[in-house]
């Protein structure tokens, strides 16, 4: 091989390692970071709200997540939680809501529970999407007080699209898909994709969909 053919050979491997050497430290420099912020988001929770929320250490807060916690009520979320913010979950006043593990939140996501709302492991959250579990009570002159709520349970493995709405009462099935843009006010069975507003079934997962 000609010297300067081994040179440049060399100059470009030098090259190589140094990159993927720098690529490696700021991987873990990253990695470092969002387990020192991990860890100080749980312990201003912690301090903030006490025994009336239970957190994991280890989850990927990004971007702002507002919790409003009113009287004797509880939030439970799970390991990894995955937040790209502003998300926003409020829990009224003897209100209980439940996050497994590893559920992922896409941006401005809102939670407001009056009565209980559970979601599963392993769950896809995309944008704009509203949960809400109650209903303001309506009289012959509009609406009065107080509020008309029904739990809401979204399984394991559930995918709901950008700018969905889930009304009270409703329970997800595991692995469920709920299309971008429905409003969801009846029970999904599991493995269905539904979709429109009302939401309706639109297939089974593993059949074959026609327009």
């Amino acid at each position: 091989m000609h010297k300067t053919e081994k040179s440049r050979l060399e100059i470009s491997s030098r090259c190589t390692a140094n990159f993927s050497l720098r690529c490696v430290i700021n991987d873990f420099i990253k990695k470092i970071h969002l387990l020192i912020k991990s860890l100080l988001y749980y312990a201003v929770l912690k301090i903030k709200f006490g025994k009336d929320i239970k957190i994991k250490p280890i989850n990927a807060i990004r971007g702002k997540l507002e919790i409003q916690l009113q009287k004797n009520r509880k939030l439970k979320m799970g390991v990894f939680l995955m937040t790209t913010g502003p998300c926003y979950i409020k829990i009224i006043e003897n209100a209980k809501c439940s996050i497994g593990d590893k559920v992922f939140m896409n941006h401005n996501c809102s939670i407001t529970c009056a009565n209980e709302i559970t979601i599963g492991d392993n769950c896809n959250l995309a944008n704009n999407i509203v949960i809400v579990d109650h209903d303001h009570n309506i009289g012959d002159t509009g609406v009065v007080a107080g509020l008309n709520s029904k739990p809401i349970h979204i399984g394991n493995n559930v995918w709901i699209g950008a700018n969905v709405t889930i009304l009270k009462g409703v329970t997800i099935g595991d692995g469920a898909i709920v299309a971008a843009g429905a409003v969801v006010r009846q029970d999904i069975p599991n493995c269905e994709i539904w979709g429109g507003v009302p939401a309706r079934k639109i297939c089974k997962l593993g059949e074959r969909y026609v327009n």
